[in-house]
């Protein structure tokens, strides 16, 4: 991502990592049941969020109707000791722009073949909820979807308590005059 480029205030790296950390290590890692259903313990993860161009400092007077694009805030790969049989990372990167240009959505349970452009991955198993996306690839694609979907619903709640335990609520510090 570009420096000039802004990012939701909330959604953060560390707020995708915590998230991510504390799901993966609740169903993939220690005495979790789900651990014997995965075909593997290992997987990537990919969050991507909302970007857009900053023009503050450009002598813009207001907000122009700058486009959305799509930024990687957050990635993490997780390894057993054996090598990836496959490329879980790019698998993972390619099924987060498919979500975020619509190709796929939260209810599909099989990739759209009718949407695929060149060199998409036919692969299903992310979500895009709450304005952003998280994809993860390595396990069964029912489990990458739910894996994603229990990342996504933790990084809106922690961005929340962020957000709520912020001073931006205050009197001053709202653009709202």
């Amino acid at each position: 991502m570009s420096k000039n480029m802004l990012t939701p205030r909330y959604l953060t790296q560390a707020v995708a990592e915590e998230a991510t950390d504390v799901v993966l290590g609740a169903v993939m890692f220690g005495d979790s049941q789900m651990r014997d259903r995965f075909s593997r313990i290992m997987c990537h993860v990919v969050v991507l969020v909302p970007s857009v161009e900053d023009v503050r400092e450009a002598g813009y007077p207001d907000w122009p109707d700058y486009p959305i694009k799509p930024a990687v805030i957050y990635e993490r790969s997780v390894e057993d000791a054996e090598p990836w049989p496959y490329p879980f990372d790019e698998i993972a990167r390619c099924k987060a722009q498919q979500l975020w240009r619509g190709q796929n959505t939260d209810g599909n349970t099989d990739s759209m073949p009718h949407l695929l452009f060149p060199d998409d991955t036919p692969y299903w198993g992310g979500v895009k909820r709450h304005g952003f996306v998280v994809a993860c690839s390595g396990v069964q694609p029912y489990f990458d979807q739910m894996i994603s979907g229990m990342i996504a619903d933790m990084i809106k709640a922690l961005a929340r308590h962020e957000w709520e335990i912020s001073d931006d609520k205050s009197e001053g510090h709202s653009f709202i005059k």
